[in-house]
C-alpha cells in the first residue's frame, strides 16, 4: 500500500513538471493588440507619422502584435481623435496644433518666430522642455508622449494681397487652427482669424468664405489650395510639432518587450517624420510654383518688421500658458 501511494506521487509530481516544460508561456506569446489613428489622407504630416510608427512597430513584434489603423477622417477629425484616445478608444494618435488644446504650455509654440531652424527644434523637443511636456501631458491628460515629428515651418496664402509687412494682413480672413495662441497671434496682427476642419478649408478659400491660411509646404501641396490662392508668402512664421501619444494606461500595461518596441518604433517615426519635413521644404516650393503654373505669386517678408511685432504677442501667449517658469525654460533652449 505504502509502495503504490509513493509511485502515485512520484507519479503526479512527474506529470506536473512536465506539464510545466511544455506548456506554452503565455506572457511571452501575449500579443499586443493596438488602434491608431488619424484625420489626415495619406501624404499628410501627421498620417506619414503614424504609418511609419505602424510599419516600424510591426518590424520591432511581427506576429506579436495586432494593428487596426485607420486614416483619412475615418473616425472623425483631430478633437474626436483625442477625446477617444483619452478614454482608450483608441491607443496612438498624432496631435498637430490642437494640442494647444489638452494642454495649455504647448501654446508656447503659438509664439511667432520661435524657432529659426530645426537644429534648435530638435534641441528643444528632444531635450529636457520634452521631457517637461511628457510628464505635464501624463499628469493632467493621461497620455504619454513618444515623441515629436514635424508638420513643420508655416507660411500664409491668400487672395487679397502679398504679405510683406504685419499691415498687409489687416482685415484679411484668415483660416487658422483652433489653438487660442494662434487666434490670438493673429488678432494682435490685424487679421481675422477663422477656425474651421482642415478638410473645409479648399471650398472655402474658392468660394471667398476665407481669404486665406497659413500651413506648411506639405498640406499647401496635399490639399491643392496653390489651386484657389493668387499669393504665397514664404513667412515661416511659426513651427508646429507632431505630438504623437499613446494612452498613458495603455502604455503602462505594456510588458517590458513591447515597451521597449515601441519606444524603438516611436523614436525611428519620428526621426522619418522630421525628415519628411526637411525633404518636403526642399522639393515642395519648386513642386508647388510648377503645378500653379504662374499663377501664384511668391514673395518673402519683411523679418524685422514681423518679430517687431511679435514681440507684444509673445507676452500675451505667456499669460495664456500660465506657466512662466516654463517660457522662460524655452525661450532659454532656443539660445
Amino acid at each position: 500500500m505504502a509502495s503504490h501511494l509513493k509511485k502515485s506521487v512520484f507519479f503526479a509530481a512527474f506529470l506536473a513538471a512536465t506539464a510545466l516544460l511544455v506548456a506554452p508561456d503565455v506572457h511571452a506569446q501575449e500579443v499586443l493588440k493596438l488602434r491608431l489613428s488619424v484625420e489626415s489622407t495619406p501624404g499628410a504630416a501627421t498620417q506619414h507619422m503614424l504609418a511609419s510608427f505602424r510599419d516600424f512597430l510591426k518590424g520591432e513584434l511581427g506576429d506579436k502584435v495586432e494593428i487596426e489603423f485607420f486614416d483619412s477622417g475615418t473616425l472623425g477629425d483631430e478633437i474626436v481623435h483625442m477625446e477617444q484616445v483619452r478614454t482608450g478608444q483608441l491607443d496612438v494618435i498624432p496631435i498637430g496644433s490642437d494640442a494647444a488644446g489638452l494642454d495649455p504650455k504647448w501654446l508656447v509654440f503659438d509664439i511667432p518666430f520661435l524657432f529659426k531652424d530645426r537644429v534648435t527644434v530638435a534641441k528643444v523637443f528632444d531635450g529636457d522642455i520634452g521631457r517637461q511636456l511628457d510628464a505635464s501631458f501624463q499628469k493632467t491628460v493621461g497620455l504619454k508622449v513618444l515623441g515629436f515629428g514635424e508638420i513643420g515651418f508655416r507660411h500664409i496664402t491668400n487672395n487679397v494681397r502679398p504679405i510683406k509687412v504685419p499691415a498687409d494682413l489687416k482685415g484679411l480672413k484668415l483660416r487658422t487652427p483652433g489653438s487660442p495662441g494662434r487666434v490670438l497671434a493673429f488678432e494682435m496682427l490685424g487679421a481675422n482669424p477663422i477656425t474651421m476642419n482642415i478638410g473645409e478649408v479648399y471650398l472655402a478659400l474658392q468660394q471667398g468664405v476665407v481669404d486665406g491660411q497659413e500651413n506648411p509646404f506639405g498640406n499647401i501641396n496635399k490639399w491643392k489650395w496653390y489651386e484657389v490662392q493668387k499669393y504665397i508668402s514664404l513667412s515661416r512664421h511659426v513651427y508646429t510639432p507632431i505630438t504623437f501619444v499613446m494612452n498613458l494606461k495603455k502604455y503602462k500595461s505594456l510588458t517590458s518587450e513591447q515597451r521597449t518596441a515601441v519606444d524603438r518604433a516611436a523614436l525611428r517615426a519620428e526621426g522619418a517624420s522630421r525628415q519628411y519635413g526637411t525633404d518636403n521644404d526642399a522639393q515642395l516650393l519648386g513642386q508647388i510654383k510648377a503645378l500653379s503654373k504662374g499663377k501664384v505669386a511668391f514673395n518673402d517678408i519683411d523679418s524685422v518688421a514681423f518679430q517687431k511685432a511679435a514681440e507684444p504677442i509673445a507676452k500675451e501667449i505667456s499669460k495664456l500658458v500660465g506657466d512662466e517658469d516654463f517660457v522662460n525654460a524655452v525661450l532659454k533652449a532656443i539660445q
